[in-house]
């Protein structure tokens, strides 16, 4: 029987002092609503490890507006001759066909002539993500799209692109990498 009291008189205590009172909180004094949050993933070990960088985060929003004129609506309206308002001089491009094209005259000839050949395009936008590479200092600018062209045989065309626009420290486009669904039929 005192085996049983002791036990009962422990567990008393126990619950008594693992027991939390919450003080009321009125409702005048209710918190304020979250305005933003910022989520935070879990470090996630990769199987492979980046070779150019794996410390992005969001870039800057007027660096996509920028990559979505130049290098979509202008394209779009036929109007390429803005392209040395926002390309550096010393641009890299390397195309989907794999033709690699240095400098912003030799890249608006190549685009106004590539451009020619063609009587209407209308691109969709499905993703444009600006990003910054913390560890490289540098901004990019991510797009995936899907152009659909019309020749000037009336022939209408549609492929899936994906492009990576870097900007550099003049806020200027200085490299493309682009990428397109394999090359259509003839």
């Amino acid at each position: 029987m005192k085996k049983f009291i002791f036990v009962l008189a422990a567990a008393s205590l126990l619950t008594a002092c693992n027991t939390e009172q919450k003080p009321e909180t009125p409702a005048a004094e209710a918190p304020a609503p979250v305005t933003e949050t910022v989520a935070t993933n879990p470090v996630v070990p990769l199987p492979y490890v980046p070779t150019y960088s794996n410390s992005f985060e969001f870039g800057k929003g007027e660096y996509a507006a920028m990559i979505l004129q130049g290098s979509w609506k202008d394209w779009d309206e036929n109007k390429l001759d803005n392209m040395k308002n926002w390309v550096a001089d010393t641009i890299t491009a390397i195309h989907s066909d794999m033709l690699m094209v240095k400098g912003v005259d030799n890249l608006m000839a190549k685009w106004k002539k590539d451009r020619a050949n063609y009587k209407s395009v209308n691109n969709t936008i499905d993703v444009v993500m600006p990003i910054y590479a913390k560890d490289k200092n540098e901004h990019w600018v991510l797009v995936w799209a899907s152009s659909t062209s019309v020749d000037l045989k009336g022939k209408a065309d549609t492929m899936n692109i994906m492009e990576a626009w870097r900007i550099n420290k003049d806020g200027k486009a200085d490299f493309l990498n682009q990428y397109d669904r394999a090359k259509r039929k003839k």
